[in-house]
């Protein structure tokens, strides 16, 4: 597969989450993600653009944020980046807990960042280029081994 790219832009609309789990959905199926791995994706992508939604834009819809697709051979990357107010550092450090047996004992406050750690296998954050706050959320594409450049072809 050749390196490729799409950018949207997305206004800070949480009504807009359900079009954007369906462009993830498609672009994973044509990246050659099996239907779970496309699921727990999908998860960890509306979880990261949720977090843009209330965190970096603050709830205003009038604020956007960008979401990048990267596809190359043996990765696929993920990019968002939101036009609000920075992150503090901790807000992104990777919380080593595990989500409790009782659902409803579930309390927000770091679980989603906990989630997307999980599910990809590189993920890095760091402040906008000038402003607002950057995820990217990195995937070994199916078939590739964990040394990059070897393929599992058995």
């Amino acid at each position: 597969m050749n390196p490729r790219e799409i950018l949207i832009e997305v206004a800070a609309d949480p009504k807009l989450l359900g079009t954007i789990r369906g462009m993830v959905r498609s672009y994973l199926a044509e990246a050659g993600f099996d239907r779970e791995r496309t699921d727990e994706v999908v998860l960890g992508v509306d979880e990261a653009c949720t977090n843009a939604i209330r965190h970096g834009c603050r709830g205003c819809e009038d604020l956007t944020f960008r979401i990048t697709f990267r596809a190359d051979d043996d990765w696929l990357e993920i990019e968002l980046l939101d036009s609000g107010d920075p992150a503090p550092p901790e807000a992104f450090q990777r919380k080593p807990r595990t989500p409790p047996s009782d659902p409803s004992a579930v309390q927000p406050g770091g679980l989603g960042v906990y989630l997307i750690y999980e599910v990809f296998d590189e993920v890095s954050f760091s402040s906008g280029p000038d402003i607002g706050n950057c995820v990217t959320m990195r995937l070994k594409r199916p078939g590739h081994s964990d040394k990059i450049g070897l393929r599992d072809d058995t």
